[in-house]
């Protein structure tokens, strides 16, 4: 079977996605630690972590799309730790710097939220129960890469299943992940939860899997997206049975994650999608530049635009915003690319390389 390629507007249309995405979660930060986030007039601000769930998407769609027929080597978990760390490592100096120049360190630092953020086992206690430790520094939008770094290390297992048995591996995702939920509704911990969003991420790959096999609709993936409405379904009880906190807290920000899943797809796989990715194709130079920086600009905008004083007045905040550019550059597209590639690591790694 030939190698199917992603036409130039579905990629022009994912692109669009994860600098928009990337884009939003800076004015969210930036909206609601300022205030605008209050009243009506702040309601369009307050969507940061929907922008992560499209994220979770699109990086699910991206994997399956570039690694199902060579994610099965050491050369993947290769890529993805070269992929993850070394805009983690940019991220967690800068917010060391930063609170260093504020004069907080010492009262902030803790070895132990460090060594846990390095090993990907943080997330935001604030908002949901379980929480093994927050992010370094409380550099926030760190709490999704645990997540991600969960995603990657599964994914081969779960291919390598899904090759052998489509249907079945895909059902026993969507009923595992929501029982995973459920078992975190009964004890919360932070395997479960992360276990339960893996349907999530799935979805994507399923979508790219849909698309690449020449589907047009939803129904060519609507095993996923019945078991993703399935979770969407038991992140609801969890609403009912449970004690509501707030519409941005455990247990209705599942039931949002959830059901924005669920919405995104749906939407992608309909008119509207096709619409959006004609529109796309016309800011694909601007929106590809963008989304080359767009992971640099989600871990390094939280210390620099938020968390430093410098960024409290507006000429502070425009000079960090410039900072941020040349900075999300370095921390990915620039590291990634002088970084040895597997197969040059690989080379030297060799003993009959000497």
């Amino acid at each position: 079977m030939a190698k199917v390629v992603l036409s130039d507007r579905v990629i022009a249309l994912l692109d669009c996605a994860r600098a928009a995405a990337a884009i939003y979660v800076v004015i969210h930060h930036v909206a609601l630690t300022r205030g605008w986030g209050n009243g009506l007039t702040g309601a369009p601000f307050r969507f940061g972590q929907e922008a992560v769930i499209v994220f979770f998407l699109l990086s699910g769609f991206l994997i399956f799309a570039n690694e199902k027929d060579r994610a099965t080597s050491l050369g993947y978990y290769y890529r993805r730790i070269r992929r993850i760390y070394p805009a983690l490592l940019v991220a967690l100096v800068v917010s060391t710097a930063v609170f260093w120049t504020n004069g907080t360190l010492a009262e902030n630092f803790s070895l132990r939220d460090l060594r846990l953020t390095l090993l990907n086992l943080q997330d935001i206690s604030a908002l949901k129960p379980g929480v093994l430790v927050d992010p370094y520094l409380g550099n926030d939008p760190l709490w999704s890469l645990s997540y991600e770094m969960a995603f990657y290390l599964v994914f081969p297992a779960v291919l390598a299943a899904w090759k052998r048995g489509k249907t079945a591996t895909t059902a026993a995702v969507g009923i595992v992940c929501t029982l995973a939920y459920l078992s975190f509704l009964y004890a919360p911990n932070h395997f479960s939860l992360i276990a339960s969003y893996f349907l999530v991420w799935w979805c994507g790959a399923m979508a790219a899997e849909a698309y690449m096999r020449g589907a047009r609709s939803f129904a060519g993936m609507a095993l996923a997206v019945s078991l993703l409405a399935l979770l969407t379904a038991a992140s609801l009880l969890g609403v009912i049975l449970q004690t509501y906190a707030g519409p941005g807290v455990h247990p209705f920000l599942e039931f949002r994650h959830f059901g924005v899943s669920l919405l995104v797809i749906l939407v992608g796989f309909s008119p509207i999608g096709r619409i959006a990715a004609s529109i796309a194709s016309r800011f694909a130079k601007p929106a590809k530049a963008v989304s080359a920086i767009s992971y640099g600009i989600y871990v390094l905008h939280y210390p620099l635009l938020i968390q430093t004083d410098v960024s409290h007045s507006i000429g502070g905040l425009a000079a960090m915003v410039i900072l941020l550019i040349p900075l999300a550059y370095f921390a990915d597209p620039y590291l990634n690319r002088v970084l040895p590639r597997w197969e040059g690591l690989k080379l030297r790694l060799s003993p009959s390389a000497a």
